[in-house]
C-alpha cells in the first residue's frame, strides 16, 4: 500500500460551513501528481457519480458541476463518441435514445452506476458507495411515503429479491417506513426537519461528512483517508456556495432523481 503522508499532511482541516483553506480543483491536481495510478482510479470512479449526475444536468440544459473527471466540452464529447464513460452507462443511453425519455427514467443510470462500481470495489470505496447507495434508498422510501408515491415504481430499476430493497418492499402498505438500524438518524432528520426542506438538506449534507468521517479506519496517510476527505471536502464546498433559494432549488430537483 502507497504511503501519502506528506500528502496527507498537507491538506488544511475540513469543517462545514467554514470556507476550505484549500479547494476540490487544487486538491485534483495534488491526487493526480501524487497518487499511484491504482489509486488514482479510485478518485475516477467516485468521481464518476459526478460525471453521470452532469450529464442529467446537461439533458435539463442547466450547468453542470465542476468536480467531475470530465469539463463539459469532454462530457460532450464522450457522450457523442461513447467513450470515456462505462459501458453500463452507454447501455443506458443505447436504451433511451431521447432526452425527455432518458430524464424520466435517469434513476436507472444512478442504479447501474451503485451496482456495478460497488462490486468491483473493495476496501473504504466499496463501504462508501455501499452507505452512499443505501442512503438514496433510504431518502427514497421515505419520500415515496411522505408523498404517498407507488414505492414499486419508484424501485423498478432495482433487484426485488435483493434484502435491502425486499425491506422497503415489505412496509409498502405500513403508514410510516423504518429503515434498517443503520439509517436511523437518517429517518430521524427528515422526519424532523419535514417542516423546512432547506433545513433537511442541511442536516443531510452534515449526516453525509460524519458518517465519512467515520468510516476512515486507517491512518492519515492511506489512500481511505484521502479518499474521504475529498468526498468530505465536495460536502463543504457545496454548502458554501449554496444560498438558501439556491439549496430549495437543488432538493427539488434531487426529490426527482
Amino acid at each position: 500500500m502507497a504511503n501519502y503522508y506528506f500528502l496527507a499532511a498537507s491538506l488544511p482541516s475540513l469543517v462545514i460551513g467554514e470556507k476550505p483553506e484549500i479547494t476540490f480543483d487544487e486538491l485534483s491536481s495534488r491526487l493526480k501528481i501524487n497518487l499511484s495510478k491504482k489509486d488514482f482510479e479510485k478518485v475516477v470512479v467516485l468521481r464518476r457519480y459526478v460525471d453521470i449526475e452532469n450529464v442529467r444536468y446537461l439533458l435539463l440544459d442547466q450547468p453542470i458541476e465542476d468536480r467531475g473527471n470530465f469539463s463539459e466540452l469532454e462530457l460532450d464529447e464522450a457522450l457523442l463518441t461513447f467513450s470515456g464513460l462505462p459501458e453500463y452507462f452507454f447501455d443506458f443511453f443505447a436504451k433511451y435514445t431521447g432526452a425527455e425519455e432518458r430524464l424520466k427514467y435517469f434513476s436507472e443510470a444512478f442504479s447501474s452506476y451503485f451496482l456495478e462500481e460497488a462490486a468491483k470495489q473493495k476496501g473504504f470505496v466499496h463501504t462508501y458507495l455501499t452507505f452512499e447507495r443505501g442512503v438514496r434508498l433510504v431518502l427514497l422510501a421515505l419520500r415515496a411515503k411522505a408523498l404517498r408515491k407507488d414505492v414499486f415504481q419508484e424501485l423498478q430499476f432495482e433487484d426485488f429479491t435483493e434484502p435491502f430493497i425486499a425491506q422497503i418492499l415489505a412496509q409498502k402498505d405500513m403508514e410510516i417506513y423504518e429503515p434498517p438500524m443503520e439509517f436511523a438518524e437518517l429517518k430521524e432528520i427528515f422526519t424532523f426537519t419535514s417542516h423546512d426542506p432547506w433545513e433537511r438538506h442541511r442536516r443531510i449534507a452534515e449526516y453525509r461528512f460524519t458518517k465519512i468521517q467515520e468510516m476512515v479506519s486507517k491512518p492519515l496517510f492511506s489512500i481511505e483517508w484521502i479518499l474521504a476527505y475529498m468526498l468530505q471536502l465536495r460536502i463543504v464546498e457545496m454548502w458554501n456556495e449554496m444560498s438558501e433559494e439556491k439549496g430549495k432549488e437543488i432538493v427539488t430537483s434531487l426529490a426527482k432523481i
